[in-house]
């Protein structure tokens, strides 16, 4: 069923089209466009950031959309994103706080994954790990089982099609060989397999029952004394699983990744930290990693820059080379390292610098995409970069100011680039005004071109003549052209019956919105949106709506002021009857008022009714309230 929105707007100009991305802008990365520079759209409620290239190539992968998942400071609307390789807005949902957004196959279909919930849990979070397929429909919601939260920070599929996620409790522990109390607590972490039909658990592991607390470089820190503040020991960020049935664990605390026996839970070994395995073969610089994300297992063959022998094997990882706060910033890195578990020993394959260091002291990713380019997320600074196997900087784009880095106004956990087919169970979206058309299709990948088309000639044109009306006609065609496109309408417009077409490369209808009456002397100063999300408000019955629900809103609110009124003037009435008592051996009199008990608590509820009331005022509040539900403000 269409859902039509009568949103007015005075027209200034013409309507948004998608503006362009900024290149190597110093005011952009000096915030001088706003904390996060957005843009709006005629056609739709979605905003799409504005980028900051600062490094583009035609050797980045051209066929893949970005993901992100913004939140902060400054993202007043949280929720996954795509994003075109042009920086254009692809489709945008909104969400509670979004995490790891990223495109991955189960059962041989493609689908959304994300995470998203409550973060506000000291570093932890609690929530729901979704999976939506093309059409954008929820097919899959994941939680933690036995009573464990999903945390944000992992959702990965594997290749045995069950879903990997990670978890925090809190734990009592004693915690005197680091300082703390004999009684103190602290956040264990671990990680489940779960079944994705099902929920079923099919493997837990927990941090406690294979790491000591002194494994780990970051003390208590006047936490872990109680139950309310734990100290988070451990901190988990990622799990994965190879080929062999065993897990990938990094843990961001003690600096190291764990291999853990996917049968045992024993580790099998450890790369970095203290408990270091390996042979650095590279002096120092493939186990010095600092508080890393994202670590992935990848086979050495199949890893940028030719093949290895098949004892060796591929790991990648973002090296945050962090400390925690107050520890001296070093620059972050993407990491491919080489190990070989025959010989114990790891080598650095090539690392991945930006030329203008960053530093990011929480999240990041890194991925290998399937052009064997290699595309580094910053987490908790608003960029990506794309670099070349060999580590050249191919493209690099902020989606925040630069001068913002650091400080939490824009993050994205992890920032992904995948090919993804986008087919919305909506029609389009498009606003109707004098000059021109704007359309736009939130989710649509397929959509190569827009056509105008009208029906229906204005010499003979009746409202009842729909039955009789031959089939419409092309008015104007335009290639799609970013998240909305801007169609001309022709100052001699011949038809009175207007709707938008979406085609594919091929010529094929994929969409279309719902047939509106063209009055060119309405749209002077108004715009029709029409929006192709299913509801039930239409413009034929939007005045019925108005009899019928605002007007009995507003006279239940008139009833409830006269109400209010009437208890006021019976406060009065109470307070001037008393009843007459004569004291003994006194001929005075004592008035006293009829209601006397409880004191204080009925004299707090006489001092609200004492309150004067303005009937007036409230009459104008009904009035206004009726005025702006009909000029379309509440939506």
């Amino acid at each position: 069923m269409l859902h039509n929105i009568l949103g007015l707007f005075a027209l200034i100009g013409g309507a948004n089209a998608d503006l362009q991305p900024f290149y190597q802008s110093a005011g952009y990365d000096m915030s001088q466009y706003g904390a996060w520079p957005l843009q709006s759209y005629l056609s739709s409620r979605a905003s799409g950031p504005i980028l900051n290239y600062w490094n583009r190539s035609e050797a980045c992968e051209k066929e893949s959309y970005t993901l992100i998942a913004p939140r902060g400071d400054s993202v007043r609307h949280t929720g996954p994103m795509i994003l075109d390789q042009n920086g254009n807005l692809v489709w945008f949902k909104e969400y509670p706080t979004t995490y790891n957004l990223n495109i991955q196959s189960f059962r041989g279909e493609n689908y959304l994954t994300f995470w998203a919930g409550n973060d506000g849990m000291g570093g932890h979070g609690d929530g729901i790990l979704y999976m939506l397929n093309s059409r954008y429909e929820e097919v899959y919601k994941i939680r933690g089982v036995n009573g464990l939260p999903a945390d944000m920070h992992e959702l990965q599929i594997t290749r045995d099609d069950t879903a990997l996620l990670v978890w925090y409790d809190k734990q009592p522990a004693d915690l005197r060989v680091v300082g703390g109390s004999e009684n103190g607590w602290i956040y264990d972490g671990g990680f489940q397999e779960v079944d994705i039909e099902t929920n079923e658990l099919l493997f837990q592991w927990r941090a406690s029952d294979h790491f000591k607390l002194t494994d780990g470089y970051r003390g208590p820190d006047e936490r872990g004394d109680s139950e309310d503040v734990p100290w988070d020991f451990f901190h988990i960020n990622s799990v994965d699983k190879d080929s062999r049935g065993n897990y990938l664990v990094s843990s961001r605390y003690m600096s190291c990744l764990a291999y853990v026996d996917g049968k045992t839970g024993d580790v099998i070994w450890r790369l970095g930290g203290k408990g270091n395995s390996f042979q650095d073969l590279s002096d120092g610089s493939a186990t010095n990693m600092k508080w890393q994300h994202h670590a992935r297992f990848h086979d050495a063959s199949e890893a940028p820059l030719g093949s290895e022998p098949a004892s060796h094997r591929a790991i990648t990882l973002f090296d945050n080379s962090s400390r925690g706060k107050g520890a001296t910033e070093r620059t972050s890195r993407g990491l491919l390292l080489n190990i070989n578990e025959q010989d114990m020993t790891v080598q650095v394959r090539h690392e991945y610098w930006n030329p203008i260091p960053i530093s990011s002291q929480s999240q990041g990713s890194l991925q290998v995409l399937d052009n064997g380019n290699i595309l580094i997320g910053y987490g908790y600074n608003a960029a990506w970069t794309e670099f070349s196997a060999n580590g050249d900087v191919l493209c690099e784009a902020h989606f925040g100011p630069a001068g913002g880095f650091g400080t939490g106004n824009i993050i994205s956990y992890r920032t992904f680039k995948h090919r993804w087919t986008g087919r919305p169970t909506s029609s389009p979206d498009v606003a109707f005004a004098e000059t021109h058309v704007a359309v736009s299709w939130n989710g649509a990948t397929e959509v190569a071109k827009w056509a105008l088309e009208g029906i229906g000639h204005a010499a003979n044109w009746t409202d009842s003549a729909d039955s009789d009306l031959d089939g419409f006609a092309v008015v104007s065609a335009v290639p799609k052209s970013g998240f909305e496109t801007n169609i001309p309408v022709p100052d001699q417009m011949p038809y009175r019956r207007l709707r938008v077409v979406a085609l594919d490369q091929d010529g094929a209808i994929l969409g279309q919105t719902t047939p509106v009456n063209w009055t060119p002397d309405k749209f002077r100063n108004e715009v029709l949106v029409v929006s192709g999300e299913e509801e039930t408000l239409s413009q034929r019955n939007i005045g019925r709506i108005l009899l019928l629900v605002f007007v009995p809103l507003s006279v239940a609110l008139f009833v409830f002021c006269l109400w209010l009124g009437r208890q006021h003037l019976q406060l009065h009435m109470w307070r001037l009857t008393f009843y007459h008592k004569l004291d003994q051996g006194a001929k005075s009199e004592v008035w006293l008022p009829l209601r006397v008990s409880d004191e204080l608590e009925e004299e707090e509820e006489r001092e609200q009714l004492d309150e004067p009331v303005d009937l007036e005022h409230c009459d104008q509040d009904v009035a206004l309230l009726g005025k702006q539900r009909s000029r379309g403000l509440f939506r």
